[in-house]
């Protein structure tokens, strides 16, 4: 039990985190070579069974619930529970809970939303987290399922579940989140709280850029949000030519078929 409780209280931090260290790169690699693979073998997964698709995305959807299930316990079990950091209102945990129920309720819609939360923020979480400790501390993994695993399972479903994306479903979740942040904003001025950052940028991400001190925390989150969108877009466009040249070549193919069966048909009854 004593190691169990340092494992989720982590009073002694025994491996230390070190930001753009081994694990710390090895963390970012790890997501960009997933990623560039389910990219390079998109078309593999888009046609693979749905049953197979089902089964690694409710895997996944399943791990990122007992992982949260785990986070929200064990601070009120070993006594550490503090409402300024351990509440789920992190962007992060609002769009896993999203990226969750679509997977597991079958609710596509959701999951249109979900795909630039699932960029927007974990990708400033993955690569300037603020931790003390890596696998010695639960912390560390919940971060890893929480971010790492949790961008790599939307961009699978994205490809996987054929859905597309239109410019209405950018702005929907543009709105989407700014009204998440402009929620958040007196809660966390009146109980002194920095959910979503919205009351200030982490302390670790202002020391690598000093200019950050002289923006508006809200300003920050804007840009760094756009841009992320803006760079997923040109991808969601290109997929979106993909799939029109696959409806054509699927349209083509079923209309050489029903020519062929009518040709067959004629020849019988002649």
């Amino acid at each position: 039990m004593k190691y169990i409780r340092e494992f989720f209280r982590n009073d002694n931090p025994f491996i230390p985190f070190k930001e753009f260290g081994f694990i710390h790169c090895l963390c970012i690699s790890l997501v960009i070579i997933v990623l560039i693979i389910i990219y390079l073998n998109r078309n593999k997964i888009s046609a693979k069974n749905d049953k197979t698709k089902k089964i690694i995305l409710k895997s996944a959807a399943i791990l990122m619930l007992i992982n949260m299930i785990i986070y929200n316990i064990a601070p009120h079990l070993f006594g550490y529970f503090d409402y300024k950091i351990h509440l789920p209102f992190q962007l992060c945990f609002i769009s896993g809970y999203m990226f969750m129920y679509g997977i597991l309720f079958n609710k596509e819609w959701i999951l249109k939303y979900t795909l630039f939360l699932s960029f927007i923020g974990p990708i400033p979480a993955i690569l300037w987290p603020d931790m003390p400790s890596t696998i010695d501390d639960f912390n560390f993994w919940k971060y890893f399922i929480s971010h790492h695993i949790f961008i790599c399972a939307s961009f699978f479903s994205y490809f996987a579940l054929n859905y597309r994306i239109t410019i209405k479903d950018i702005i929907k979740a543009f709105i989407f989140t700014n009204c998440l942040v402009l929620i958040m904003m007196p809660f966390n001025y009146l109980f002194r709280m920095n959910y979503i950052y919205s009351s200030e940028i982490p302390a670790n991400i202002r020391t690598l850029y000093p200019f950050i001190e002289n923006l508006p925390p809200f300003l920050t989150i804007e840009v760094t949000g756009l841009i992320i969108a803006i760079l997923l877009y040109q991808l969601i466009r290109k997929r979106n030519k993909e799939l029109d040249l696959i409806a054509e070549t699927n349209l083509k193919e079923k209309t050489k078929t029903t020519k062929k069966k009518t040709k067959r048909n004629k020849t019988l009854h002649s």
